[in-house]
């Protein structure tokens, strides 16, 4: 359901419990109003029935095509970043407010009530305000690096059963990043083929596109550099404004054709935008550096295709910041001079042996930070790629189980493994892939099996099995290849 409310300002000529028309004018977020809208399938109309909330959960799905009784009461004003309002909800037991980052989470200290709390996946950091919590039963923190006075968490977790209380390890941890530099721009050079210039542009809108664009024909291999000097100049303060204005989803400009490498990227998720600068090859990644953060430890709301984190450390807020780098590289093809950006993995200037390359790749894949996170092993079968886990709590949703982009990845580490032992520098075309069961532990693998594999085409499917024999999930992998070595 959209997080807009769905009828706003209205006069309702409500009155509040004692009879007198209420003058007083509350100020509220209008995503935590869509949010209690879903919760109570209504909006509450008085200050007594906002008081009477009892549950607030940030992901409550409200699946009713109805507007009777969402008529939000001209005395709630819309202002992004107020949520106040939780304060006022004095019966409130059950609270989860899950990837949002709020400003001032002093409104707990008025929810006296509160018995489950689930603040994992916020920037929620000071502890004291647990202490004003004497119902409290269940919490969900985020990690104890992000939060300040963890003399309360200890004193909590002195009690034992009551309150319980959940404090995830990081997902990413510093010394996985012992090796990263910090780089400016201006000493950095880019470049595909020799070739500096932004050949593709890729970007998904939030809503409508901008008029520049909704002709602009995304499918041709050189779409970007296609277009005369005046269209690129006006669509690229069009996309300058959509990114200000929160009505950008991502955005990748690459310097190659087909756009499956060397770009820059930004993917933008609760006033965050996770901004890099990748050549597809795996050596080397530049993300932007955020100065006000020392440490991998802290996530930002963004995560890159929906599943990988991001650490605060490598995303900003600063939106202008966003259209500045990405002015420049459309311009330039390099990262602007004056920012800053943490460089991982090493240049590869000299010419590799093909025949050690992929024994070479599949040891980087194995020490790769997001792979040795997962517990993922790359295991050559033939002609053939298949990956290992051992289920740890780690790899767990929030119902104890293996979380599915656990099983995706593992498929689409053996499926591109394969590709590359079968054909040259083979890219992605599309994936199909399927969750049919689940387990909680044990030793997951994968089968990977070749369907065709044509000239230009190469056509893959992979099964996730639980124990080798518990079929968990099945996926089918595209691949094209030019036929070329790409130097991949």
């Amino acid at each position: 359901m959209d997080e807009r409310p769905m009828i706003e300002g209205l006069p309702t000529g409500i009155r509040f419990p004692d009879g007198k028309e209420e003058e007083k004018k509350y100020e509220i977020d209008p995503r935590l109003l869509v949010w209690i809208k879903n919760n109570v399938e209504g909006c509450p109309q008085t200050l007594e029935e906002f008081a009477g909330i009892t549950r607030l959960d940030r992901w409550k799905v409200n699946r009713s095509r109805s507007t009777k009784g969402y008529e939000t009461p001209s005395w709630l004003i819309m202002k992004r970043g107020d949520f106040s309002m939780i304060g006022e909800m004095r019966e409130l037991q059950y609270l989860r407010l899950q990837e949002v980052e709020i400003d001032d989470f002093s409104f707990l200290t008025r929810c006296k009530k509160l018995e489950v709390l689930d603040l994992q996946h916020t920037n929620f950091a000071d502890l004291r305000l647990l202490s004003n919590l004497p119902e409290l039963k269940k919490v969900y923190l985020p990690p104890r690096s992000q939060m300040i006075h963890t003399e309360v968490l200890d004193e909590l977790l002195k009690k034992g059963e009551v309150p319980k209380v959940e404090v995830p390890e990081p997902f990413f941890k510093d010394e996985d990043f012992q090796d990263m530099q910090i780089v400016d721009g201006k000493n950095v050079t880019l470049s595909y083929e020799g070739d500096r210039r932004v050949r593709n542009v890729q970007v998904d809108f939030a809503g409508k596109e901008p008029s520049a664009w909704r002709e602009f024909c995304y499918e041709d291999e050189d779409c970007w550099l296609l277009l005369e000097e005046e269209q690129r100049k006006q669509m690229t303060e069009q996309l300058a404004d959509a990114v200000l204005n929160d009505r950008v989803h991502s955005f990748f400009l690459s310097q190659e054709p087909w756009a499956e490498g060397h770009y820059l990227c930004a993917e933008f998720a609760g006033g965050w935008a996770a901004l890099f600068y990748d050549t597809g090859d795996g050596e080397a990644c530049y993300s932007i550096y955020n100065a006000d953060y020392d440490t991998v430890e802290i996530l930002a709301p963004v995560e890159v295709g929906g599943q990988s984190p991001v650490p605060k450390m490598m995303a900003t807020e600063d939106m202008g910041l966003v259209v500045k780098v990405m002015k420049h590289f459309l311009e330039t093809g390099q990262l602007c001079p004056g920012t800053m950006w943490v460089k991982e993995g090493e240049d590869g200037d000299g010419e590799t042996d093909p025949e050690l390359r992929e024994s070479e790749a599949l040891q980087m894949d194995a020490t790769d930070s997001f792979i040795a996170y997962c517990g993922i092993e790359i295991i050559p079968d033939g002609e053939r790629c298949c990956t290992r886990v051992k289920v740890e709590p780690r790899h767990h949703n929030q119902y104890g189980i293996v979380h599915g982009g656990l099983l995706y990845t593992m498929a689409d580490t053996a499926a591109g493994y394969t590709a590359r032992k079968l054909t040259k520098s083979p890219v992605t075309l599309n994936s199909d892939f399927h969750c049919i069961s689940n387990v909680p532990s044990g030793v997951l693998t994968t089968r990977t099996e070749i369907v065709k594999a044509g000239k230009h085409i190469l056509l893959l499917r992979v099964r996730v099995l639980a124990e080798e024999e518990t079929l968990l999930a099945e996926g089918t992998f595209t691949y094209y290849s030019d036929g070329k070595d790409h130097d991949v």
